[in-house]
């Protein structure tokens, strides 16, 4: 007689691509903060090619004539550079905490996003600042930090709807950029408290990504494993 052997059942391991997502998404992060360098420093330079070219620009126009009192566009766009100039040192702050908001909402809504949605958003974020270089030369420091705050917003709002697949998400992302930089441009206008404001800032951050993650079971987002 035959003997039939019992089917072998294979055990289903957890996928290798299951294991330490979390750490990798936060290394992907960091090395997209430190990518996105590269571009914010063409944007430097080209901040200071044209300051330069502006400046010759300036001293030429004072040696031939005399410019009236009142509102001096050379010297609103000198302001401007200097604005580019400031904002560009907390772009890695910028940028991490926007990348943490999305992970976080990755994290705790079970949403998948790619690194092209990553990469998309940093765009738009270096984007900011190519506006506030752009719109510095022609209007005054502050309503053009307000013309690149809400260009580069309302790109990633928009994206931000679709991808986060939530009105309420995309809100958040909103009200998270409202704030952010809403802070920048108070630090960037204080010249004797610029420190203290953003230490501060970092501390309140910092707070409330401990306060939404202290329910979160990493190991278990670590394994792929359902928390207890």
């Amino acid at each position: 007689m035959e003997i039939v052997q019992p089917p072998v059942i294979h055990q289903t391991a957890p996928t290798a691509n299951r294991r330490h997502t979390v750490t990798l998404k936060l290394l992907f992060i960091a090395a997209l903060v430190l990518l996105l360098q590269l571009p914010l420093g063409l944007v430097n330079s080209l901040r200071q090619e044209r300051a330069g070219n502006r400046e010759a620009a300036h001293a030429r126009q004072i040696g031939e004539t005399i410019v009236a009192p009142g509102y001096n566009p050379a010297v609103a766009a000198a302001e401007g550079y200097r604005m580019v100039e400031r904002s560009l040192k907390h772009s890695v702050l910028v940028l991490t905490l926007v990348f943490a908001a999305f992970f976080l909402f990755e994290t705790l809504a079970g949403l998948k996003l790619h690194a092209v949605h990553y990469g998309l958003v940093g765009a738009a974020l270096c984007l900011f600042y190519l506006a506030l270089l752009a719109l510095g030369e022609v209007l005054p420091p502050g309503q053009a930090y307000v013309g690149a705050a809400v260009a580069s917003s309302v790109l990633i709002v928009g994206y931000s709807i679709s991808v986060l697949r939530s009105y309420a998400r995309a809100g958040t992302i909103a009200a998270l950029l409202a704030g952010e930089h809403s802070v920048l441009y108070v630090v960037l206008r204080m010249e004797d408290y610029a420190l203290l404001a953003g230490t501060a800032s970092l501390f309140v951050v910092l707070a409330g990504i401990m306060f939404f993650t202290r329910n979160v079971d990493w190991f278990a987002q670590e394994t792929g494993a359902k928390p207890a």
